[in-house]
């Protein structure tokens, strides 16, 4: 009689791994910037549990269903954007970390994303200009973190006395008409660099001229993108690492019974040739700073990012913003830090390192000389409104 085999379990442990937790990264693409956040998780959990981490990417659902029902899955981190597919890890005692969207989330679930408040600002202040007659927006509508900008922007936008016109597809026809719509000169915020790149290539297609008649911006900073819209995107850095770090962080947390808040990151605008519409080697430079706040760059080095003299540099900024440039570095960093003070939820000491000072110390004695405040004082200090910005 012939005798069959019997077929394995879908995942198994070896002898070395039993007693280890499972935990399951799970992402619809693994791109270079997903690995950059693969990484960061990996190394917080093996600094905080030990446990053994299970990449996947796309066409996962089936794979951590049935690896949750063998009893098998300790954690799951990832994009869930269902409500059903919560549920359906939590009730076998899966712990989740969403990535993407920050919010409230319920018992054994926690949520790291960037802060798209503080993103659409940002693009806000960027895009908006006297010369602009159009302002858009291009993501899906069915995304949580696309709708959230979406509505942030069109709120930010709306407070300069600005309607943003939204488009959700990037079908060729479709686009093209959203284009079209826009009077030009015109700004797009789009939700992802792969969005920004098409938006480009319609819009030249179309005989408009980037950034000239149109001003772009995408998410993510994928150089890939821009080599494929031949042309440098200007784009969000979304601080995957620190993301990576803080979702491996609340997992850990999760796993050992302890609460756990919805976590944020400081998105990074890095503005290049698609939105930038002045050609001065100086803005340029200033861009660049603006893009890099954590930097140590010297004046020189700053001159040859504007290929310019040191001395002709040092001229023409003070000619165009009346300032020298370690002036302007420090007035960057001091209305960074307040912003970071009032709006985001990091520590003192990292917020220093995100206007480039490692130690915490030598931070708050440069704040209390530019406010007169140590920089607790200044958080808790109540205000009426948002600095303003230049």
């Amino acid at each position: 009689m012939r005798r069959t085999r019997k077929t394995a379990p879908l995942i198994t442990r070896s002898k070395h791994l039993r007693g280890k937790e499972l935990i399951a990264i799970a992402l619809p693409l693994l791109s270079e910037s997903e690995i950059t956040l693969v990484q960061a998780i990996r190394q917080e959990l093996a600094r905080r549990s030990d446990c053994e981490v299970m990449v996947l990417s796309g066409g996962y659902e089936s794979l951590i269903r049935k690896t949750a029902e063998q009893g098998l899955l300790a954690g799951a981190i990832g994009d869930f954007m269902s409500g059903i597919w919560l549920e359906s890890l939590l009730s076998k005692g899966v712990k989740v970390v969403r990535i993407g969207v920050a919010e409230a989330t319920g018992t054994g679930v926690a949520s790291v994303g960037s802060h798209l408040g503080m993103m659409s600002r940002e693009a806000a202040r960027v895009l908006l200009g006297k010369e602009i007659q159009g302002i858009g927006y291009l993501g899906p509508s069915g995304a949580p973190d696309s709708v959230q900008l979406a509505a942030e922007f069109t709120a930010a936008c709306a407070c300069a006395g600005r309607e943003v016109i939204r488009c959700s597809s990037p079908s060729s026809m479709q686009l093209k008409s959203f284009l079209l719509s826009l009077h030009h000169p015109a700004s797009l915020l789009c939700a992802s660099d792969h969005l920004a790149r098409v938006a480009i290539l319609t819009a030249t297609e179309l005989g408009f001229v980037v950034p000239r008649d149109l001003a772009v911006i995408g998410v993510g900073n994928s150089r890939m993108e821009s080599l494929y819209a031949g042309m440098p995107i200007s784009s969000f850095d979304l601080s995957l690492a620190e993301m990576g770090r803080l979702a491996g962080a609340a997992m850990a947390d999760l796993l050992e019974g302890k609460p756990v808040r919805p976590s944020t990151v400081e998105p990074h605008l890095h503005e290049r040739e698609s939105s930038l519409r002045s050609t001065s080697g100086v803005e340029r430079a200033l861009a660049w700073i603006k893009g890099h706040p954590d930097s140590s760059i010297t004046a020189g080095e700053l001159a040859s990012l504007a290929c310019m003299s040191r001395r002709s540099f040092e001229t023409a900024l003070r000619a165009s913003r009346g300032i020298s440039p370690g002036a302007f570095l420090q007035q960057h960093r001091q209305e960074r830090a307040q912003r970071l003070l009032r709006e985001s939820d990091l520590d003192i000491a990292a917020i220093g390192r995100e206007c480039g000072y490692q130690e915490a110390a030598v931070f708050c004695a440069a704040f209390k000389r530019w406010t007169g405040k140590s920089p607790r004082a200044f958080r808790d200090t109540p205000f009426a409104c948002d600095m303003q910005q230049t």
